[in-house]
């Protein structure tokens, strides 16, 4: 199925990208190694309208077939993710990164990575990598875009796209809290009590980076292009504009006919790849990322005040509400065993009990004693026998 699913891809979508990778045992039997895919439409997609930063990311597969999904994507100008090109391998090592990027190479023209920011997990394989395959490339997002001077054109496909336009919107609601001062031609101080940032028109810099980082400006930067009552969609990078937006898009993807319509092939169908028992405890949970929001339920309650529902009082409820008569706790006589593991009343076959009846013996015996000396008339001496007791 997976060598016929390729031939598919192939005859819908010519000129698309198809690799199919086997391990062949020494019994002759083939297993499933790699799957790699990139579509014509993607590829032109990309070279047309596409910043020039990739994000390359591996996710587990957990269905029938186990293993990972490796994938590259970038942002679009409507700031969404456009896929470029996928794989799925049996494990996420330097070897399979290295073949995934080895065909994403050729297919994209990358030649040695140079002018194309890459981000990553800092997985250890991916990052051996490509120090070999894309020796130039940048680890960080520092490449310059170019600018083109469209400022006077009113025509949507010099507009800034929707998502673009509302992150915008709420820079403008929150640039009232800045003051700008001019400090030379096209260079502005902005601040805000303690905080001070300088922004450059003309460079389209601010102190703060963020600018610099996502293209379409900063707090500071709307609030010096607002005093100037100027448009501040004309100091957006062109990346984020609708033609490129449209650009990115034009190449279509031709549909699929269903897996009963494949074309056949003379290689022969590879078997499942073989299990990988992973070390450690198997996890079922999915790890979430620190920035993920955590929902309400899960919330602490330190810090919350506590209503009682009967007093109306705050600080405490109505488990330890005063007011609330408690019922009195009823005092229950335990039942002592003895030593032959019966159950008697109260006294009988403890240590207790037989202290009881020693001291008792004690007693009685004094009592003997005493008795025969008075019949004695007060003589205490009566041989080795004094208390004269059979």
């Amino acid at each position: 199925m997976v060598r016929r699913y390729g031939e598919e891809i192939r005859r819908s979508n010519p000129r698309s990208t198809v690799k199919i990778d086997v391990n062949t045992m020494p019994d002759g039997k083939n297993y499933f190694s790699k799957f790699y895919v990139c579509f014509e439409g993607l590829k032109q997609g990309w070279r047309g309208s596409c910043r020039r930063v990739i994000n390359l990311d591996g996710c587990f597969l957990k269905g029938l077939c186990t293993g990972e999904l490796i994938t590259v994507v970038r942002r679009d100008a409507n700031n969404h993710i456009f896929p470029i090109a996928w794989a799925v391998v049996c494990v996420e090592n330097k070897e399979n990164w290295k073949w995934f990027l080895e065909n994403l190479k050729d297919d994209l023209g990358m030649d040695n990575g140079f002018g194309i920011a890459l981000m990553s997990d800092q997985h250890k394989g991916l990052l051996e990598a490509v120090k070999e395959i894309l020796p130039t490339v940048e680890h960080r997002q520092c490449a310059r875009h170019f600018h083109l001077s469209m400022k006077g054109s009113s025509s949507p496909d010099f507009e800034p796209c929707p998502s673009i336009t509302s992150l915008l919107n709420q820079l403008k609601k929150d640039q009232r809290y800045w003051q700008v001062l001019p400090t030379g031609l096209n260079q502005f101080e902005t601040r805000n009590l303690a905080e001070s940032y300088v922004v450059d028109l003309d460079k389209k810099t601010c102190s703060c980076r963020v600018w610099q980082l996502n293209g379409y400006g900063c707090v500071h930067s709307v609030a010096t292009i607002s005093y100037l009552n100027r448009d501040v969609g004309s100091y957006v990078d062109p990346m984020f504009f609708g033609a490129f937006y449209r650009n990115a898009y034009k190449y279509p993807l031709r549909g699929m006919n269903g897996s009963n319509m494949w074309p056949s092939t003379n290689f022969i169908p590879p078997l499942p790849p073989l299990k990988r028992k992973m070390p450690g405890r198997p996890k079922v949970n999915r790890r979430k990322d620190p920035r993920e929001k955590t929902t309400r339920h899960t919330m602490s309650k330190v810090g919350k005040k506590i209503l009682c529902s009967v007093c109306k009082q705050v600080g405490h409820n109505k488990a330890t509400c005063p007011k609330v008569e408690k019922p009195k706790k009823l005092k229950v006589k335990r039942k002592r065993s003895t030593t032959k593991g019966g159950n008697e009343e109260e006294g009988s076959g403890s240590k207790t009990t037989v202290a009881r009846k020693r001291k008792q013996s004690e007693r009685i015996i004094k009592k003997k004693l005493a008795k025969r000396v008075e019949e004695k008339n007060g003589e205490g001496n009566f041989g080795d026998n004094p208390m004269n007791i059979e």
